[in-house]
Order: structure tokens, then sequence, then C-alpha cells
């Protein structure tokens, strides 16, 4: 049968409390034993010596019967003292005083005294007439210094063991309160960690963390938490793969493996931050980042991460082709109306002018093909941009290249995030201009490249942002279209940011620009 957490909890510290007390309790008895019998040598022997040396005492012996004037006088000291005797006898060993009146006249017993006839003094522990006592010697000296005898003071080992019993009673029921309250306390210790570990015993807790390493590592996301000092307490395997980290150091700060990570604002604000891209490792990450909250209080942050390399690979693909059909579209509307053009004129007899107008279409069509070819060197950016001038022309819309704009060798990793820049920047112009009354309706872009930046400007000739759109133009759902959704320029900054960049506007009455910069080592190859 297993102990539960709680009873072996109680049963150890009370063990442990026991143990403790048990050896403490013999210390102190030991120590107080010495010390009983120490003091009681000292109080012996200073008792001997002041008997000695009483007036009274020396003057008797020189009476013929020196016991009628020293017996009363020893049995006073040693009811006023306490002790067990006082026997004074002379140098041939004859008492002149004892408790038992009958033994007065007779040899002092023990065998310890001889030393004491030589004059000195001591105490020590020898057997006499009333058993096993600690006894004092002091000689007896008269006016000319002459020994005439000794005193012996003696307490029996019976009652210092007495009182050596009644501490150690004192010291058990000590004992048994301490190791009362002990338990109780180790029950109330046992029962507080049971609560804290929510009831569950040891096994469930180990068998509830193999499952969740089981399951974290299961997981097709990568899963990294930290606590609320940014320290990581937990990542998965799929994490360190998709963070193209090996061996990570415990309790590392967060910003030691992801210098961009924004778990640390995310503690701070206490607001949760959903699918935000993000590359890391040359891989294009969703991000979601979630404040752990205990209790009202904030006690770290967990942070998921999905590879988004394949997906964004397709989408990017799949963009693409949309980019062309809108662009393959918009052409076809373009050139149906330039054929009905040229039919008219044809069927006016006006050859010349049909001649000419073709010439100026595929001149200008030519021009922007030249264009894209020798100055866009990315296929996915040309398509885009293609489409966007067609889907502009369209609307009597003009795009603007200046000659010594040119978009350099970008890394893969991060096409799908300029497509979404340059495709809602510019969106964002054409439906400005779409709806102003003013003309010209055109936009410029500019691409520039400089030692360590690579910057866009997308200028259009629009009426401008109102100035309460100003503040809120990027935030997350704020539109001025009737059917938009308010996350173009969300995106646009969300995709800036996650490379390192910024992206700024200045608008008044004669239109707008937006200007983005971003780190050329990131972005260029």
């Amino acid at each position: 049968m297993t102990l539960s957490l709680q009873l072996r909890i109680t049963i150890v510290v009370s063990f442990i409390i026991l143990i403790a007390l048990g050896l403490e309790t013999l210390l102190i008895k030991r120590s107080f034993e010495s010390y009983i019998v120490t003091q009681t040598e000292n109080r012996v022997l200073s008792i001997a010596t002041q008997v000695a040396q009483d007036p009274e005492i020396i003057e008797a012996f020189h009476l013929p019967d020196p016991s009628k004037r020293i017996q009363p006088i020893a049995e006073k000291v040693r009811m006023m003292t306490g002790t067990s005797y006082v026997v004074v006898f002379n140098m041939d060993t004859i008492r002149y005083s004892h408790p038992v009146p009958e033994r007065i006249g007779q040899h002092f017993v023990g065998g310890d005294e001889q030393d004491s006839l030589k004059g000195k003094r001591y105490v020590s522990q020898a057997h006499g007439t009333l058993g096993l006592s600690i006894r004092a010697f002091v000689p007896i000296f008269d006016a000319s210094s002459t020994q005439i005898g000794v005193v012996s003071v003696g307490q029996l080992l019976r009652d210092v063991e007495m009182e050596s019993r009644r501490l150690t009673s004192i010291l058990s029921v000590a004992l048994g309160l301490s190791l009362f309250v002990g338990a109780v306390g180790a029950f109330l210790l046992s029962r507080s960690i049971k609560k804290i570990l929510f009831g569950l015993e040891p096994q469930e807790i180990a068998t509830l963390l193999e499952e969740r390493n089981v399951i974290l590592s299961s997981i097709k996301e990568g899963v990294l938490a930290v606590d609320r000092d940014a320290r990581v307490i937990l990542i998965n395997e799929n994490a360190k793969a998709l963070l193209g980290l090996r061996d990570v150091p415990e309790k590392c700060r967060v910003q030691d493996l992801i210098p961009t990570s924004k778990l640390p604002k995310v503690i701070r604000s206490r607001e949760p931050d959903y699918d935000e891209e993000q590359i890391v490792n040359h891989r294009v990450l969703l991000v979601n980042r979630v404040p752990m909250v205990s209790k009202g209080e904030v006690i770290g942050a967990v942070a998921t991460f999905r590879d988004m390399s394949e997906i964004r690979s397709m989408a990017e693909e799949l963009t693409s082709v949309k980019q062309y059909v809108e662009g393959l579209r918009a052409q076809h509307h373009e050139f149906l109306n330039r054929l009905h053009v040229i039919a008219g004129l044809l069927q006016l007899k006006e050859y010349r002018k049909a001649v000419d107008f073709v010439l100026d279409t595929v001149s200008k069509d030519q021009e922007v093909l030249d264009y894209l070819k020798t100055h866009v060197q990315e296929p996915t950016i040309s398509g885009l941009l293609l489409a966007k001038i067609t889907s502009a022309r369209e609307q009597n819309i003009e795009i603007e290249f200046p000659s010594e704009a040119r978009f350099p060798p970008i890394r893969k990793e991060v096409v799908g995030s300029l497509v979404t820049v340059l495709g809602n920047l510019i969106q964002n112009a054409i439906e400005a201009l779409r709806e102003s009354g003013r003309v010209p309706k055109k936009i410029g872009i500019l691409f520039s490249l400089s030692e360590n930046q690579f910057t866009i400007r997308i200028q259009d000739t629009g009426l401008g942002v109102s100035q309460e759109a100003k503040d809120r133009i990027f935030q997350k759902g704020f539109t001025t279209k009737k059917e938009g959704k308010g996350m173009g320029l969300f995106l646009v900054r969300q995709q800036v940011e996650g490379l390192g960049g910024s992206v700024a506007f200045e608008s008044s009455e004669q239109g707008t620009v937006f200007t983005v910069v971003l780190p050329k080592e990131r972005v260029c190859l």
C-alpha cells in the first residue's frame, strides 16, 4: 500500500523533529547533570571552608568534649544549607559531629580523607555510612596554623539524582509538547503542499509532466514560455528547430535567443498579440503571444510559432497568379477599348491616325515592359507592378517610375513581405485617386538603395488624409472605405517592423507620400 504524500510528509517531518528534539534533550540533560554536580561540588566546598574557619569550631577542639559544642553548630549549618551531612573529625579521624548522633566518636568512613589530614582541601566521591556522596574536605587550623582536624561536608548522590530525575521529567514533558506541536505543524505543512500541488500525488505529477512533454513534442507549432523576468522556462523541440537553436541555457533571457522578441512587451502591456508574421532564422513564422495571468497577476508570457514558409510560398505563387490574372483582365479590357478605337478609325478611313495610335500604344506598353525587365530583378515584384500599372491605366491613373529607380535583388524570404507592402500602398494610392476628381491622376514610385538602407517612396496626387485618420491610419480595423476591412496599412506596418524597418507618411491637400525604410542587410542580397 502506497502512502499518500501528505502522510509521508507528516511522518518524515515528525521523525526528523523527534530525532532533533531527542538529541537536544539528551545534550541538555547531560549538560545540566554536569552543571548540577559541579555546582554541588563548589557549594559543599564553600560550606566546608566556612565551617573550618568558624572560631567556635576551632575553640571547641581544646575542650574536654568537643562534640558538645561542635555537633549543634554542624547540624545548624546542615539544616540551613540543605546538605546531607556536616562532619567534623580530628587528626585521628574521630568524628565530633554527624547527622546520626550515635556515630559521633567513631572513625570517619570512606578512605578518601587521607589527603585532608595532610592539609589539602578537595572534593571527592566516596561511600560513607550514609551512602555514596559528593563530599568536600577542608583542614582546620588553630591560631598557630597547626592542623587540628578536618571538616567534611557532603551531599548524597541520591539527592543529586533526584534533582536530575526532576529535570528529566521536565525535559520529557517539553519534548512531548514540542513533538506534538511539530507533528501538527508537519500536518499543516503537508496539507498546504498538497493544496499547492492541486491534490496530486508525486506519481500523478510525474505522469502529468511526462504527458506534457510528449504533448509539447507532438505539437507541430513551436512553443516558448518565459517568466515575469522574460527568462525562458519552457521551449519545445519544434521551437528550437524553427528558431535555429541547439542548446538553450537554463533561465536565459529570451532576448539572448531572439533579439527581436516582443514577449517582454506583452508582459508589460498585459495585451496579447496575435497572428504576427516574423522572419527568424530565414523562416517566415506566424507568431502568437499571450500573457500568462494567475490570480490577476502577470507571471510570464507564452509564444507559439508556426512555420509559414511553405504556406507563404504557395500564397506568393497564388498571389502572383492572381496579379497576372488581374493584369491580363485589365489589359484585355484596355485592348478591347483600343481595338474599338482602331476599328472606328479604320471605318472612318483615318488610316494614318490608326497607325499612329497603334504605334503610340505599343510604345507605351513596351516602355513599361522594358523598365520592369531592366530595373526590377524580382519576377514576383515585376508581376505585381505590371498588374497595378495596368489596373491604374484602366482608371486613367498614370504610374511613373524615375529612370534611376532600381529595385535591387532581394532575399527570397522577404519577397512576400515586400509584395504585401507594395501591393497595399499602391492599391491605396489608386483608390485615393479613383475617388478624387483632381487631374492629372498620378502615382510616383521611387526605389533607392544607400549604403545601409533600402527606401521605397509611393506618392499620389490625391486629396490627402484627414486629420482624424492620420492618428489611426495604421490601426487594425480602421478604414475610411465603405467596404474596407482596415487591414491594409496595418499589415504594411506589421511587415515593415518585422523586417526591422519603419514606415511613415506625409499628407496635404496636394497628395500623400508614404516612405518605407528597410535595413539593407535584412532585405537585399
